[in-house]
């Protein structure tokens, strides 16, 4: 994981938007005053991918990360892992004890995108609990092992030193993916099963194919050789008898379609209608034709009528002319009563407002002399508290005599003036505003008539006609006269229609029957066309049918002469076709095939090719189980191969086998890189050895004594946990699978500032070192001389309600 951007917003410190840039940055420090928020940016990092942050002893609780005048806090961070990007991001809002949250806060939003190629964005997850495993599973760190590799906090930077072995252990295994061995061996295991199973199969396969013998094999090839030479005979004579056949099927045709012809022949004759059709035909003819000519005449008088119904107006838009002009009249006499009533309306407005402008008149006065009235009432009451050679409570000089001010009938008296005023005022009022209101619903009336005349006009001028109304009536009157003459000649049209119907059945059946009569004609000449028949001259049906007759018979005779001949020829072949029928049967009698019998010389050339198929088949088949057998032999052979290689290999990566050589192996790189950097840290005096419970220290200066790491000081402890932290780094690039996390980022915040400047040198230098092999290291520092080394610091500092960063390149 490395991180590329992070967002904060009303976190700890942060009352107010922040935004770190990581990108470019190999070697970050993060400088400012105690307690302005450097930590507080490491642990939003842990919190934006956790939800957690290991500072607190509890690290489920959050509430504690909200600012204190913020409701809500927000955090972001986009990150690269595995050359893919990320966005994290978690918004939790305050609430109060009373919540089902034990720590005051809930979590609003949480949620994990993946940038694609293009731009876009896809949600991996969309809640705390899918967030929370997705971060596991894409980085292979839980919270406490991330904080154990990546994320080195205050208070927990020497975790990982003082594991014990299984928590140790799981967190390598975790880092070098070595699992991944189990699985091979479970899998390798499970091949050998497989091959097994399978070589059992294989020998069943084999003990069912029974191959056979090769005597067994010649025989079968001997068998398909004679089959061979008798199919050649075979071939020869039904090639012969195909010959005899051929010559045969055209007589016996020929002799069928003779037949045939004849009995076609026998049934043309002259139908008993077909005398008189003609003359019935020509006389319904000539009844259709003075109908017609009759209707003819009465369509001429009703296109007359319309004609004259075309150069007249249309009788619709004269009616609604009439209907316009009638809805003018009426609306034009409406506004003339509305503007009647508004005027006499208008003169009692004017009358009422001078009222209403009287009675305020009346009610101000009376106010006035009500005002007066109470201030001489109230001037009545200070006079009861006044005593003679007191002083005045107003003008604060001794009072020397008392006033008389009884005002109590006057008061009463204007007020109940001052309320009769007021009702009359509010009565006319009253009357004011309704006729008022009527005065304007007349208006709106008056306005509403107007524009209906005028769309009542619009409408007329669109309707066009005559601009006299009188002239509308005579109009109507020709109108009525031209339809009564249309309708007139429409009526004996359909007189004449149902006449010309009734003519036009009689006809029609005649024409139906004259048709029927041709189509059987037609039929009966058709049937024997390929016998040669004369053509129909179409002068009359009867001419026509009896010549079609007279060659039917003619013909008859020819046809009867040639069957004779024909069979004759037929009788001739046949005997030479039983002939060779004869020879087939005892030639395949020789060979075992029985004769064919009744089904035909073809199915005796069926027999033998069939016999010869299924030898074939028999060799083939014998042949083939021979060749699968030595298949299936040579597929057992390299099956059994990879079955003690899948056996050996299983037993090999069993548990306690492989994996725990590598873990060992893998411990001991880091333990031997973590002495280099720790004899380097602590000049020569510790080296870092892996107990069989937890790490040791071997002290050089104490004559090589192992001491538990829980034994060393505050910096001691630092710089054991630092070499340790960068062995673990180098070796786990070393170490793990292509495809297993990487420790591509580092952040410590503690310890520096126990540090001589040597020591803070080579610290500095091994920080270096690692940020030039591709890794991310930022630390939180009070050192100047450490952070002045960082090509790169975000100065934190505190203002009054809110910290802010800075990025400083160096």
């Amino acid at each position: 994981m490395r991180p590329v951007r992070l967002e904060l917003e009303g976190f700890s410190t942060f009352r107010d938007r922040v935004e770190l840039d990581f990108d470019g940055l190999d070697l970050v420090a993060f400088t400012g005053p105690t307690g302005a928020g450097k930590s507080t940016l490491i642990d939003a990092i842990t919190f934006a991918l956790y939800g957690s942050v290991a500072r607190y002893d509890n690290t489920n609780r959050v509430a504690p990360v909200i600012h204190q005048l913020s409701a809500e806090a927000r955090v972001r961070l986009d990150f690269e892992s595995g050359r893919r990007r990320y966005s994290a991001v978690r918004v939790i809002r305050r609430r109060s004890s009373k919540g089902r949250e034990a720590d005051g806060a809930t979590t609003r939003e949480a949620r994990l995108e993946r940038v694609e190629d293009d731009g876009s964005t896809t949600v991996l997850a969309g809640d705390v609990r899918e967030l929370n495993a997705a971060v596991e599973d894409l980085l292979g760190l839980d919270f406490a092992q991330f904080t154990r590799t990546i994320v080195l906090p205050q208070g927990e930077f020497a975790a990982f030193l003082r594991d014990d072995q299984a928590s140790r252990d799981k967190l390598l295994q975790r880092l070098l993916d070595l699992g991944i061995y189990e699985r091979m061996g479970q899998l390798a295991r499970s091949r050998a099963k497989e091959a097994r199973i399978r070589l059992e199969m294989l020998g069943d396969q084999r003990r069912r194919l029974d191959p056979p013998s090769d005597e067994d094999v010649a025989a079968e090839a001997d068998r398909v050789e004679a089959l061979d030479r008798l199919r050649t005979v075979v071939d020869a004579a039904l090639g012969r008898l195909d010959e005899i056949d051929r010559a045969l099927d055209p007589l016996r045709e020929r002799v069928t379609a003779i037949d045939g012809a004849r009995s076609r022949l026998a049934g043309i004759d002259v139908p008993a209608e077909v005398d008189g059709l003609d003359r019935q035909l020509a006389e319904a003819s000539e009844a259709r034709a003075v109908i017609e000519a009759a209707m003819a005449e009465a369509g001429v008088e009703r296109e007359r009528a319309l004609a004259v119904l075309s150069e007249l107006p249309d009788k619709g838009d004269l009616v609604r002319i009439q209907s316009v002009d009638g809805q003018v009249a009426e609306a034009r006499a409406e506004v003339d009563d509305l503007v009647g009533e508004a005027g006499e309306l208008a003169g009692r407005i004017e009358e009422l407002g001078g009222e209403v402008e009287r009675l305020e008149g009346e009610v101000a006065a009376a106010e006035v002399t009500a005002r007066s009235a109470r201030q001489r009432a109230d001037a009545a009451e200070w006079t009861a508290a006044l005593a003679v050679g007191e002083p005045c409570p107003v003008c604060h000089r001794d009072v020397t005599d008392i006033p008389d001010h009884d005002a109590t009938g006057e008061v009463e008296a204007a007020e109940e003036r001052h309320d009769a005023a007021s009702r009359s005022l509010r009565k006319a009022g009253r009357e004011l505003t309704k006729l008022t209101e009527r005065d304007r619903l007349l208006s709106e009336e008056v306005a509403r008539q107007r524009e209906r005349i005028d769309l009542l006009e619009l409408q007329r001028s669109t309707l066009g006609g005559p601009d006299d109304v009188e002239e509308i009536g005579p109009l109507l009157e020709r109108i009525a006269e031209a339809e009564a003459a249309g309708r007139a000649a429409g009526d004996r049209l359909a007189g004449l229609e149902g006449e010309r119907t009734a003519a036009v059945a009689v006809a029609d059946e005649l024409d139906r029957a004259a048709r029927r009569l041709q189509t059987d004609l037609v039929a009966r000449r058709d049937a024997v066309a390929d016998l040669g028949p004369p053509p129909l001259e179409n002068e009359s049906l009867a001419s026509d049918y009896r010549a079609l007759a007279g060659w039917a018979t003619t013909r008859g005779a020819q046809l009867e002469a040639e069957r004779v001949e024909l069979a004759d020829e037929g009788k001739r072949r046949s005997q030479e076709r039983a002939e060779l029928l004869d020879g087939l049967t005892t030639a395949a009698g020789d060979a075992g095939i029985e004769a064919a019998g009744e089904a035909g010389p073809g199915e005796l050339g069926a027999r033998v090719a069939e016999a010869r198929t299924a030898a074939e088949a028999r060799l083939g088949d014998a042949r083939r189980r021979i060749d699968e057998d030595r298949e299936l032999a040579a597929v057992a052979a390299e099956l059994d191969a990879g079955r003690v290689l899948d056996d050996a290999l299983g037993r090999h990566l069993r548990a306690g086998g492989f994996g725990s050589w590598l873990l060992a192996e893998a411990l001991d790189s880091i333990v031997e890189r973590a002495t280099v950097w720790l004899n380097e840290l602590s000049g020569q005096q510790y080296s870092l050895v892996a107990g069989e419970r937890a790490f040791a220290i071997v002290d050089h200066h104490n004559a090589d004594e192992t001491r538990d790491v829980r034994t060393l000081s505050g910096g001691e402890t630092f710089l054991a946990s630092l070499a340790l932290a960068l062995a673990l780094a180098d070796s786990i690039a070393e170490l793990a699978p292509i495809d297993a996390p990487q420790l591509e980022s580092m952040f410590l915040d503690e310890g520096f500032g126990t540090l001589d400047p040597g020591t803070l040198d080579v610290v500095a230098g091994a920080m270096e070192e690692l940020a030039s092999s591709g890794r991310m290291i930022g630390v939180v520092t009070h050192v100047a001389d450490l952070a002045e080394r960082m090509p790169a610091q975000f100065q934190v500092r505190k203002g009054p309600a809110t910290s802010t960063v800075e990025l400083v390149a160096r």
